[in-house]
């Protein structure tokens, strides 16, 4: 069976973890960070399972290192009124 490492950005919203799967752009969610990553392996190999090889390559976005995640300030006045 082939196997690819890919990067998971995992973070709580509420009651549940989301998991972010950067490489294939899907995300999942569980009841804890365990069941998030069990969730989005799943996620992504349904995702991939049926794709040609063609396919699979105009979607994958590769990500050759290891992603740093940080906090920023962004400003937009027209939407962001507040």
């Amino acid at each position: 069976m082939a196997q690819q490492n890919v990067h998971v950005v995992l973070w709580k919203e509420c009651d549940q973890w989301v998991a972010w799967c950067l490489e294939y752009d899907v995300a999942s969610q569980g009841d804890s960070e365990d069941h998030a990553m069990a969730m989005i392996q799943e996620a992504v190999e349904l995702h991939i399972e049926d794709m040609s090889q063609e396919e699979l390559e105009r979607v994958f976005i590769p990500v050759d290192s290891t992603p740093v995640v940080r906090e920023t300030i962004v400003r937009a006045t027209a939407i962001l009124k507040r």
